[in-house]
């Protein structure tokens, strides 16, 4: 691993305008990809050096030798950054022993145990999650079938994912596949008075991992659930968690 100390390449060459590149929509979709396997899920892999917030050296990326990595160049990733829909990533100049690094991060979706949420992350405080308007996990109608009887689960990732509002809702970008047939509202205020974790992306994406930070968040915690087309296929509006 290489430990970012001066005023890198990439630092540089943000500066002067870098080099040109190819940046047509399918190469920015396919670097688009690469990047989000890359700071999600495979940094370790790649021996790229990772800070607890999530942030690698843009040189290591620009020198990294594997396939969905290879040949990308500084423009191309400034390109992917300001013209991602969906606000997936951030750079950032950081400080270093004599000047900057510049740096990218994935917003959200980790399976790194490097990553701490408390610094990726912002939490939001109890008040502040049971005051949320809309609090909705999309999923499908295959999955729902286990989903409505278990629970979500975090899966490989560190958080389930969540968003505010529907995807075509004003202010909403990210949270959940606008192709989505279910969608699972989150009860917030009994998930604050359980004490059950809820974070916020930079890129405005609501996640925990659920109760006592296990990965589950149970159906108890469930306000409703209906399809795109607003059938209601569960409703718990009005009820207590069971035991309470």
């Amino acid at each position: 691993m290489t430990t970012p100390t001066t005023e890198t390449q990439a630092s540089k060459k943000a500066k002067t305008g870098g080099n040109h590149a190819n940046t047509n929509t399918k190469n920015l979709r396919s670097l688009s990809h690469g990047l989000s396997w890359a700071l999600r899920h495979a940094a370790v892999e790649l021996d790229l050096t990772m800070t607890p917030d999530g942030y690698v050296p843009v040189d290591e990326i620009l020198t990294c030798s594997h396939k969905k990595l290879r040949g990308c160049t500084l423009p191309a990733i400034q390109a992917v950054v300001e013209t991602s829909d969906k606000q997936r990533f951030k750079l950032l100049e950081k400080p270093a022993d004599h000047g900057t690094v510049l740096c990218i991060r994935a917003n959200q979706g980790h399976t790194l145990s490097i990553v701490d949420p408390e610094q990726l992350l912002t939490r939001l405080e109890p008040a502040e999650l049971a005051a949320l308007p809309v609090i909705v996990h999309g999923t499908y109608q295959a999955p729902y079938q286990q989903i409505g009887k278990t629970g979500l689960n975090c899966m490989k990732r560190h958080h389930i994912h969540c968003a505010a509002g529907m995807p075509e809702h004003n202010g909403v970008i990210s949270g959940m596949r606008k192709s989505c047939d279910v969608c699972i509202y989150i009860d917030g205020r009994k998930c604050a008075e359980a004490g059950i974790t809820f974070y916020k992306s930079d890129n405005g994406v609501l996640l925990t991992a659920g109760v006592d930070n296990q990965g589950t968040l149970p159906v108890e915690y469930f306000s409703h659930v209906t399809d795109r087309e607003g059938k209601v296929l569960l409703d718990q509006r009005g009820t207590s968690i069971r035991g309470s």
